[in-house]
């Protein structure tokens, strides 16, 4: 035992020895954090848009005016004809538009239903979909308005249902995708941080000699790595934290379940991506090789990991594959306790399988880390 912890303290010391090492455990996470939790958005706000009012009238001003005090619009403008509406939509300066017709006031009057085009820019689908969502909205809540303030209005029976549904959402009330994306966030910047500093940490040893001299000491392999991986894991730990102060504080987040299920829970994926890290670095002679290893398993990490595109979405195939990825899970965990507040017989699948790759991957990082300098 005493020769573990003389290892851990001696890992203490490198590391902290080491400028660029101080800056990617204690200023990277913080400032990666904030900056891209701000960044990943799918929220669609500020849509650019252009109204072109063909009527004139007292009920088509009260639709303009809709969607101008709408936070969700920014209406950039009002033309006057197809020709400048196209103009509009193809040199960007538009991302919707609406076209009231001649006549609505009249028909409206008349219950004879009048037609309001929309025309959306769909070059990007999810974003054209949200904001056409969004404009039939703000029509839907006019509709209603005017149907409340002429109830005689024949079109009013028709338009109004007599059974209201009542919608409400759960676990996400407002619908911010910050609540969804930082979770995820924070598991990414913590596989990156703590894949980086293991692999690069074992591999720096091996260019400046210092591995050489741990080989000729009477310490076995299993100590040997328990004393490698303990400091990481306790950076791991702080890396964590810090970037969840960065949740609360900067984007007010919470977390609906339980702190030490969390902790508990981010020890058994440290785990595997210390233990991931380690093999990188059986596999590396130089600091430059650890990092283009570590990058190559990264990017599939993060890919086939649910953060930035739903899994169901993916063909059959590669949703097959992501089972094979721990990041998965864990990002399943932090959602499930910061959203959801799930508690530990939800998650017994999740957990299942992080034990499953911990063990494995440490294993295998075991058998290839000799106490040679290969």
């Amino acid at each position: 035992m005493q020769q573990i912890l003389y290892l851990i303290q001696k890992e203490f010391r490198q590391v902290f020895r080491d400028p660029s090492m101080l800056f990617i455990i204690f200023f990277a996470p913080i400032v990666q954090t904030t900056v891209l939790g701000l960044a990943i958005t799918v929220d669609v706000k500020n849509i650019q848009t252009v109204i072109t009012d063909y009527d004139n009238s007292t009920a088509s001003l009260a639709i303009r005016r809709k969607f101008k005090n709408n936070p969700y619009f920014s209406v950039s403008g009002y033309v006057e004809s197809p020709v400048q509406l196209r103009e509009k939509m193809d040199g960007w300066g538009a991302q919707l538009a609406i076209v009231i017709p001649s006549h609505f006031e009249r028909d409206l009057v008349r219950s004879q239903q009048p037609a309001i085009q929309v025309i959306v820019d769909g070059v990007d689908g999810n974003s054209a979909g949200i904001a056409l969502g969004y404009a039939l909205g703000v029509l839907s809540d006019y509709t209603i308005d005017v149907a409340m303030a002429n109830p005689a209005l024949a079109f009013s029976a028709r338009r109004i249902p007599l059974v209201a549904p009542l919608a409400r959402m759960w676990y996400n009330l407002d619908l911010e995708s910050k609540n969804y994306m930082v979770p995820g966030l924070i598991a990414v910047l913590l596989t990156m941080v703590s894949l980086f500093l293991s692999s690069m940490g074992l591999v720096r040893e091996k260019e400046l000699g210092t591995l050489e001299q741990l080989m000729v000491t009477p310490i076995k392999t299993w100590q040997l790595i328990l004393g490698k991986v303990s400091p990481f894991l306790i950076l791991g730990f702080l890396g964590l934290a810090m970037m969840l102060l960065v949740a609360f504080v900067v984007f007010q987040l919470k977390v609906a379940g339980s702190l030490v299920l969390l902790f508990g829970l981010s020890a058994l994926f440290l785990l595997t991506t210390l233990g991931l890290g380690i093999l990188v670095s059986t596999l590396a002679h130089t600091q430059q090789q650890a990092m283009f290893i570590s990058w190559f398993f990264m990017v599939f990490l993060v890919f086939m990991s649910g953060f930035l595109f739903p899994i169901k979405n993916m063909p059959h195939w590669v949703q097959l594959l992501t089972y094979l990825n721990p990041m998965r899970y864990f990002i399943i965990i932090l959602r499930e306790i910061f959203l959801k507040g799930s508690s530990l017989k939800f998650l017994l699948n999740e957990i299942f399988a992080l034990v499953l790759f911990a063990s494995t991957i440490l294993t295998l990082s075991s058998l290839r880390f000799q106490k040679r300098v290969s």
